[in-house]
């Protein structure tokens, strides 16, 4: 008797360990979804709060706003740049003495704001400034919160 191999014939084998590593994988994937499902929205709503409060902070620090702001002793300069943030955040600022903590030398609020505990998140930043030979220490406390 002759072996031959028909070439019409097609098939597909599915061995035990293709079964095994396939089953592995669909397990996998179902889990997998099973975790992202559970991941909070609000985390990433407040990665982007977290980023615009860091933004706005260096970019007055820099700018020399909050410097300025401080030797003028007004909330005017802050407001000011405060306005043209983008419309979806609000920001509230605190600068307080180094001496002081508890009550803020100088608080500018966004126009048009009212304030959120709900989502708040508080950046802190240090500021030196200098006085002709002096040195002063400032506290800077942004609040970021969705409108």
């Amino acid at each position: 008797m002759k072996n031959e191999f028909n070439s019409n014939r097609r098939g597909f084998i599915l061995s035990s360990d293709a079964f095994l590593g396939l089953t592995l994988l669909a397990l996998l994937i179902v889990v997998s979804f099973g975790y992202i499902s559970q991941i909070n929205p609000s985390v990433w709503n407040n990665v982007d709060l977290i980023n615009a409060g860091r933004d706005l902070s260096i970019t007055f620090k820099k700018s020399d706003v909050f410097t300025n702001a401080i030797k003028q002793s007004s909330s005017e300069l802050l407001l000011d740049k405060l306005d043209s943030t983008p419309n979806s955040f609000c920001f509230e600022i605190n600068i307080f003495e180094e001496s002081n903590t508890n009550v803020p030398l100088i608080n500018a609020m966004k126009a048009g704001c009212i304030k959120s505990f709900d989502e708040l998140v508080v950046i802190n930043n240090s500021l030196v400034v200098n006085n002709n030979a002096d040195v002063d220490f400032y506290l800077v406390k942004v609040g970021v919160w969705y409108k």
